[in-house]
């Protein structure tokens, strides 16, 4: 049997073979785009996870800053109370409950603008230097340069090294302590400063003074978890240094100074 093959079979073969390769290349194309959508979807999912648990733990991080210093206060009211000084129990509790909303307002915001910050730290720092009938005085300076209402900070951020500062420095202190909390600008970055006359780093260490350095380390331990973690989430680097002051080589000069620098963060 012999098979004749005309030009008109040969382009039909032709039309049918280009056609197949056609199919075929739609739906390996078609494929290859399907996986990488898919593979960007969950890439994505899987950094919406991560993002939320580390924002969950930063506020985790944050709560953990709080009970101590809410737990000494209503002791202090109680005390008021039961020494029959309704006033001052009455300004002390209505002082607190403005703290308390702030704080609660303030945990609601990644970044919180210095003016937010600094009415926070006033109503903190009042109710510790009335707690400790004037134990210590107290100062907050902005650089006029910064603009309180637009440049931002990490909520709480200078908070538990002020109340180590009062609990294990200033309180121990034969004399008036005294800190100063600093917002300053240097080569367009933000550095806070937190420094206190209390007896210094090396005068708490010991076996004496170990619940102390166990708080003091809780305090800087929690603290390094949430700077690593404002890099993990928002790319921002502050950098902490912690000095005591007395290994400066003034003998005179005793206390502890924080220092945290950080870029601007302007909203």
């Amino acid at each position: 049997m012999i098979v004749q093959i005309t030009v008109q079979n040969l382009l039909e073969l032709f039309n049918f073979t280009s056609n197949t390769n056609h199919f075929f290349s739609g739906v390996i194309v078609s494929f290859l785009l399907f996986s990488i959508v898919f593979m960007l979807l969950i890439t994505h999912l899987r950094k919406k996870d991560k993002r939320k648990i580390i924002e969950l733990e930063q506020k985790f991080l944050i709560s953990q800053l709080n009970p101590h210093f809410i737990f000494n206060s209503l002791t202090a009211i109680q005390s008021y109370i039961f020494r029959n000084e309704p006033y001052y129990a009455g300004k002390y509790l209505a002082n607190f409950s403005k703290l308390i909303r702030l704080f609660l307002e303030n945990s609601r915001q990644k970044f919180i603008s210095i003016a937010k910050e600094k009415e926070t730290l006033n109503y903190y720092l009042d109710l510790q230097a009335f707690r400790f009938d004037g134990k210590f005085e107290y100062s907050i300076c902005v650089d006029p340069n910064i603009d309180e209402e637009h440049i931002h900070v990490p909520h709480m951020l200078a908070q538990p090294f002020i109340e180590n500062s009062i609990e294990h420095g200033i309180i121990h202190l034969g004399h008036k302590g005294k800190i100063d909390i600093r917002y300053n600008l240097y080569n367009n970055n933000l550095t806070i400063e937190i420094e206190d006359n209390g007896i210094g780093i090396k005068n708490t260490q010991g076996p004496k003074n170990e619940k102390w350095q166990k708080h003091k380390s809780l305090a800087t331990l929690i603290t390094q978890e949430r700077l690593k973690n404002l890099k993990k989430i928002y790319g921002k680097t502050v950098k902490m240094e912690i000095t005591d002051l007395s290994s400066q080589g003034d003998p005179k000069k005793e206390g502890t100074l924080i220092r945290f620098t950080m870029p601007q963060i302007i909203k």
